[in-house]
């Protein structure tokens, strides 16, 4: 599904190398397509945990607030 997803500046440069606009308020938003899966941890209901593919690599993203469509790289 496609979802609107946060990136701190923090998450700019490790992920994307500086390439988003983060530097004015520090944080950016991107649309991009969330693969869901199940928690494995079984902390999150179904639907708020999954990942996203950034260069080629999975990057799990999560949806603390639940059932909005916007969510937060994983730490």
């Amino acid at each position: 599904m496609k979802a609107k997803i946060l990136i701190t500046s923090i998450d700019n440069m490790k992920l994307f190398q500086g390439r988003l606009p983060t530097r004015r308020w520090g944080f950016c938003e991107i649309v991009r397509e969330v693969t869901i899966e199940p928690c494995p941890h079984g902390v999150y209901e179904d639907g708020n945990y999954g990942y996203v593919k950034i260069d080629g690599k999975k990057v799990r993203v999560i949806n603390g607030r639940g059932g909005e469509t916007s969510f937060e790289i994983s730490r």
